[in-house]
């Protein structure tokens, strides 16, 4: 979600300093696994298909007595068809 979220251009394209960036932080800490590795465009699609459905749920479908800020869901729509059209990132 943080890529998805910190590492995108307007776009929705990644921005490949700013991912590389922060998956070098993240792997020092711990690498991934070779599991992980393959997952990681699924679950960066996955992630942008949770946010950009539940951003379409705050807007369409506001609760009553809840203080909800309904985001654009546009954004993670444009981030969404940007991760179906990428091929793996290079620095995965």
């Amino acid at each position: 979600m943080t890529v998805n979220d910190w590492c995108s251009d307007a776009t929705g394209a990644l921005d490949g300093a700013r991912c590389s960036t922060l998956l070098e932080a993240y792997h020092k800490v711990r690498p991934f696994t070779a599991e992980e590795h393959a997952a990681w465009p699924v679950m960066l699609r996955a992630s942008a298909l949770r946010f950009w459905l539940s951003r379409l749920f705050d807007l369409h479908l506001p609760r009553p007595g809840e203080i909800v800020n309904a985001h654009d869901p546009g954004r993670f729509y444009d981030i969404l068809r940007a991760r179906i059209s990428a091929a793996t990132p290079p620095w995965v």
